[in-house]
């Protein structure tokens, strides 16, 4: 895996790097180790996050990833698709304050705390207005700090309840067996968001009935399954809305959806505006 990591900004609070990873013949199954706290913002691609054998977790531009002070992990792109992120790097004393104010931890490695979360709609809009501050000609300090914060404590109060609900979850054994499924089609979904899939497909692809994939998914998502390709979707089209000024219709149908009234109604319902609202905000 090749990785090209930018500097954005620097403060006394926090950096924020952008990176950007692409497939390479070479890649290393070596583990990784950070030296500070880090939480990665996919912003495009999908990755995988291995923290040890057999457990990993898939993210898109709907999660958070956090990376812990001298937690070995490894990364990988499922589909050789690649992956772009932003990476934000909190002062120590910071971090720590965000922390113990969001969920009563002082490191991001905690055992109440999922090492991963998924974003709420809210925060997924505030890391497209981050990016945007960003690459403003002159950046406004204040609004970047503020954003960040508020992206990292969503994102850590999140991942404090997905942590609580695990731990209703069943043994060990049942539990990695269940995760693994959950993870195989988040990795589907990702990968293929445009496709239409069904409960019946995505459960063969899992080897599982789809009763008990919907269940699971739930539980472990906190999402149903469709809500969350929903929410893939619209990832998607947030990016392709930034990045061209392409249609909304021809947007709408490269992500998946089937038609322009579906796409606008799903995405008023998740980020409370339509996609319209959403660009014209973006120029203003």
């Amino acid at each position: 895996m090749s990785l090209v990591l930018r500097t954005l900004f620097q403060s006394e609070l926090l950096s924020i790097r952008h990176g950007v990873a692409r497939p390479a013949p070479d890649d290393s199954k070596e583990l990784e180790c950070e030296t500070a706290d880090l939480v990665l913002l996919p912003i495009a691609g999908v990755l995988a996050k291995h923290d040890g054998p057999k457990q990993h977790v898939i993210a898109n531009a709907n999660h958070a990833i956090f990376l812990g002070t001298g937690q070995p992990y490894r990364i990988t792109l499922p589909g050789d698709i690649g992956d772009e992120a932003l990476v934000l790097d909190f002062s120590k004393e910071a971090l720590m304050q965000i922390l113990v104010d969001a969920a009563g931890v002082q490191q991001l490695y905690a055992p109440v705390l999922r090492p991963h979360s998924l974003l709420p709609p809210a925060s997924v809009l505030s890391r497209e207005l981050l990016w945007r501050h960003l690459h403003e000609p002159v950046i406004d300090t204040l609004a970047v700090q503020e954003i960040s914060v508020s992206v990292l404590t969503a994102s850590v109060q999140a991942a404090c309840f997905e942590r609580q609900q695990l731990d209703r979850a069943r043994h060990t054994q049942t539990q990695r067996r269940r995760r693994q499924q959950v993870e195989a089609v988040k990795e589907l979904i990702s990968l293929y968001p445009q496709q239409e899939w069904t409960l019946d497909e995505l459960a063969r692809q899992v080897h599982a009935s789809p009763f008990h994939l919907s269940r699971v998914f739930r539980e472990e998502v906190g999402l149903p399954v469709h809500r969350y390709l929903i929410r893939t979707r619209l990832a998607a089209a947030l990016r392709a809305m930034r990045a061209s000024c392409h249609d909304l219709t021809q947007i709408a149908h490269a992500c998946g959806f089937a038609s322009h009234s579906h796409f606008t109604s799903s995405f008023r319902s998740v980020f409370g505006m339509t996609p319209s609202e959403s660009r014209q905000r973006s120029m203003i």
